[in-house]
């Protein structure tokens, strides 16, 4: 039974890495609705046994590994439905930087590019696609093999072929002419 001073701990670290948790789900498995019930089905198992982990020390890294793991289950098992789900057309993305302040052809150019890097993410095998998303949140190699269970040369090499392959994706779309 927990008691109130660790139930507030963990309701306060649950609030602070389920934003972080959820753009971490929705880059893996695409499917916001999935991403949100992947992301619920960790943190309650997590939470389930929080008296077994220091969660305020260890859960990120256990969080992201177990989102990791159920993402990759889900590829595994969902390879031949995913060519027969339907994109979201309607789904904008959102913006960083203020579009008024921005020519319309910037503008245009910008979202191409965007479509471009989510294509290139999307053709990456799903360990790469984790690492580098993992990386781009600031984890060091150290931490991505925590999460993905892998050595740290395996996370370096994971995060290097996933730049590579983006960048021959984008070769002939950033080519300066």
């Amino acid at each position: 039974m927990l008691n109130d001073d660790l139930r507030d701990r963990l309701d306060a670290w649950v609030r602070l890495v389920s934003p972080k948790a959820s753009a971490y789900a929705r880059s893996l498995v695409k499917d916001p609705n999935v991403a949100d019930d992947l992301v619920q089905e960790c943190l309650f198992r997590l939470l389930r046994r929080a008296s077994e982990y220091d969660l305020e020390r260890d859960g990120i890294r256990l969080l992201f590994r177990a989102i990791s793991n159920f993402a990759i289950n889900l590829a595994t098992r969902r390879r031949e439905i995913t060519a027969l789900e339907s994109v979201d057309e309607t789904e904008e993305p959102i913006p960083i930087e203020d579009k008024l302040t921005r020519l319309p052809h910037e503008v245009l150019i910008g979202r191409e590019l965007q479509d471009e890097i989510g294509r290139a993410l999307e053709k990456l095998p799903t360990m790469q696609r984790a690492a580098l998303e993992l990386r781009a949140m600031g984890q060091g190699k150290a931490e991505i093999a925590k999460i993905l269970e892998i050595s740290e040369s395996r996370a370096g090499v994971l995060v290097h072929r996933a730049r590579k392959a983006i960048a021959d994706e984008l070769a002939g779309y950033l080519r300066s002419e």
